[in-house]
Parts: structure tokens; C-alpha cells; sequence
């Protein structure tokens, strides 16, 4: 996957906007490849809601000169549009105290932060594959752990040392994920990792796979019940060999035999029984708000490897799995998240949420809007109550809202 930058600014401001000093503003911070974030703000701006769109892998990127590593990215240079922020390094200030922003010379105080990884902490690496699934160190992302090699040259200047990219990085990782901290409002939510998922969601009485963590999946594999099994990872699908460059390593669905044959992947990765279904359910909670949409594929890494074997369909929410994400959703404190369900003669099976998931991939397949207008609705109604306005909107902004679903995908 590529996420790389085209855009040669690290912020966008909606167009045409004049900002009142200090106002408050939406942050929405993610990787200006990914589409989410621009329709979102495009959205909110007919709202009348001001926003500022940080794109965070550009801010991170190394600075341009003589000294920087060669990019990939396209030769030709993008046309910065007028909401544009100012082409090279980001210019930013937070004053803590005050619970001010400061970004290319317009101050503005954040109302609602919302943030979505992967933020950019990319490792210098050989361009490559990620090498066969689950195979001890292959390709390029292996092999891990190896004590970094050089100096990290004088504290704090610009690109020095060969740790300078990585500080660079999660700098910007860590401003963005605790901007939140002046914030009155952060999305998408606390949100738990795979396991603790997996075991709240058993614990509130709502069915998961069998499911073992190991780091021998041939010989693990004999606790589970017979039939196909599942091999995922513990974390993230994606890691960053280089700055915008993702590899993935993808659910596989395997059997018994086939993981004997294999040798050990050299780190702990997640077995699952195999369930069979009948229908599988990708459903988006908004604060409270739900939509759904059917997926057919022939294989779970089908999205990735081969997007037009998969069908996407928007389907209404069925109650049971209603009431599974909104206690969910509830207990894990999020506001936002892409829950993968399964439907089991009558039974609803939870596989694992996402607090980052993309949804304009979906809405594209299955023709709609309807999860970019309720994250513009939700974002728009926590930002009203940070104002603490309590009066309607101004007729234009209604028939605004009224306007978002005929909009062009």
C-alpha cells in the first residue's frame, strides 16, 4: 500500500474560509492518501463547521535539500489549491496553557481532534516484499530487532544522524496523537487492542472464535477444533518499511496440515477456529449511529489482493448485531469504529473492530454516502456542544446537510 504524499502542504484549510483568530476549529489528522478525511472536511464545511486537516505524513516527511533521500513519489509537481497552507515545512505552535494552536500564522483553538493511523513512524529499509505469510523474517520488513547502527548526531537539528527520520517521525506520531490533550473532544475513542477485544466481547456474552496466541501455529493448532483455521496477526495488518510505503500481512485461512509443513513465524501471531457463516457484516458506529454493509469475498485478504472479486452491499443492521456493537462501542469508550461481524444460523459471531477503519472504499462499492454524512453529522453535533450552542442551525446549513447525500461519490 501506498501512502505517500502528492500534495507538496502538510495542512488544508477549506476554501475560501476567513478564520476568526482563535475560533475553535475541528484537527481531523490522518495520511492525505487516504480519502476518509477530505470528503469529511469538504462535508463539514458546507456545515458551516471550520476545520483544519493536518496531513501527517507529509509533516514527518524528510525536508527538502540537497540531503534528502530520493523520493518516489510522482515527478511532476501537484497545484496547491487556495486551501492550500504554505508549500514546505509545517510551522507549528501549541501553547499548552492556553490551549492555543498556532499552524502557518493562523491561531485557532481545537473544539473536536479526531486522528487515525497509521501515524508515520517509518524505519529506513530496503525496498522489497514482506515475503511469504507468516514466515519467519522474510522480505523486506525482516528481520526485526536489530540494534540500530550509527549516531543519532547533535540533539535536535534538523536530519541529523541516521536516527533523524525516526525522531522526526514520532515526533509528529506523539504531537498529533496528544493534541487531543487540549481538546475538549477526541475521536475516535479509547478502543482496545485484538485480545482484550476478543475477551471483552466473550465476557458481555457475545460469541468469538476459539482463539489462541502463539508463536508455533502448527503445533498450537491441535487445542482447536477441527476444520479450517485462521492465522491473523496480533496488531496491525500493515507495518511502514519506508515513509508512506506499507506492507502488509494479511488473515489467511489454512488447515491443520498446512501450518505442521510450515516452519515457526519467529513471533506470536493469533489461530481462530474457522467460522462458517452466512453472512459476513462490516458495520460502522457513529456515536450511536449504525450503518452496515454486506461483504462477499473469496478470501479475507481479498480487499487487498484482489478488490473486484469482493461484493459490497448496504444492508440494514440487524438488532442482535445492533445490540452487540452499541455495548461494544460502549464499554470500550469509542465514538467511532468499523466492527467486522459475522451472522451464524441466527447467532452473531464479533471477529474485531477498528477504530481507524477506512469507510469510503465501501461507500464507493456499495454507491452511498451515508457513513461520510453521519461522521459529518456526529463531528458537527460534538462541535456544537463544545460551543455549547444550543439553537438550530441557520437554514442554509440545514438544507446543506439535506444536500450531502446527492452528492457526486
Amino acid at each position: 500500500m501506498d501512502l505517500r504524499s502528492s500534495s507538496p502542504r502538510a495542512v488544508r484549510w477549506p476554501p475560501g474560509e476567513e478564520p476568526v483568530p482563535g475560533a475553535p476549529h475541528v484537527v481531523l489528522a490522518d495520511r492525505a492518501a487516504r480519502g476518509e478525511f477530505a470528503a469529511l472536511q469538504a462535508a463539514l464545511h458546507r456545515l458551516g463547521v471550520p476545520t483544519v486537516r493536518l496531513d501527517a505524513a507529509h509533516a514527518a516527511a524528510p525536508p527538502a535539500g540537497p540531503s534528502a533521500a530520493p523520493s518516489a513519489a510522482p515527478t511532476a509537481a501537484p497545484t496547491a489549491g487556495p486551501d492550500d497552507g504554505p508549500p514546505g515545512p509545517l510551522d507549528l505552535t501549541l501553547f499548552l496553557d492556553g490551549g492555543l494552536v498556532t499552524i502557518d500564522g493562523r491561531r485557532f483553538r481545537p473544539s473536536v481532534v479526531w486522528a487515525r493511523g497509521p501515524m508515520p513512524r517509518a524505519i529506513p529499509a530496503t525496498p522489497g516484499t514482506a515475503g511469504p505469510p507468516f514466515h519467519a523474517g522474510s522480505g523486506a520488513a525482516g528481520p526485526p530487532f536489530r540494534a540500530g547502527s550509527g549516531s543519532a548526531g547533535p540533539p535536535f537539528r534538523a536530519g541529523s544522524g541516521a536516527a533523524g527520520p525516526l525522531f522526526r517521525a514520532d515526533s509528529w506520531s506523539a504531537l498529533v496523537d496528544q493534541l487531543a490533550a487540549i481538546a475538549p473532544v477526541r475521536l475516535p475513542g479509547r478502543g482496545a487492542g485484538r485480545l482484550a477485544q476478543l475477551a471483552g466481547a466473550a465476557a458481555a456474552g457475545v460469541r468469538t472464535p476459539r482463539t489462541i496466541v502463539t508463536t508455533d501455529p502448527g503445533t498450537a493448532a491441535a487445542d482447536l477444533p477441527e476444520g479450517r483455521l485462521v492465522v491473523k496477526v496480533l496488531d496491525e495488518h500493515f507495518v511502514e518499511i519506508a515513509p508512506g510505503r506499507m506492507v502488509g500481512l494479511f488473515p489467511e485461512i489454512t488447515d491443520r496440515e498446512t501450518l505442521l509443513r510450515r516452519p515457526p513465524p519467529g513471533f506470536p501471531v493469533i489461530v481462530q477456529e474457522h467460522v462458517e457463516h452466512d453472512l459476513e457484516l462490516r458495520v460502522y458506529y457513529l456515536a450511536g449511529d449504525l450503518h452496515a454493509f454486506a461483504v462477499t469475498k473469496p478470501s479475507p485478504d481479498a480487499p487487498w489482493r484482489d478488490p473486484a472479486a469482493v461484493s459490497v452491499r448496504a444492508t440494514p443492521v440487524p438488532p442482535r448485531a445492533a445490540e452487540v456493537v452499541r455495548r461494544l462501542a460502549r464499554d470500550w469508550e469509542l465514538a467511532f469504529g468499523a466492527f467486522d461481524l459475522l451472522l451464524a444460523a441466527g447467532d452473531v459471531v464479533f471477529l474485531e473492530v477498528n477504530a481507524d477503519g477506512d469507510w469510503r472504499w465501501f461507500e464507493a462499492r456499495a454507491g452511498t454516502r451515508a457513513v461520510t454524512n453521519a461522521a459529518a453529522s456526529m463531528v458537527r453535533t460534538l462541535h456544537l456542544n463544545v460551543l455549547r450552542e444550543s439553537a438550530p442551525p441557520p437554514v442554509g446549513g440545514v438544507l446543506d446537510f439535506l444536500l450531502l447525500g446527492t452528492e457526486a461519490l
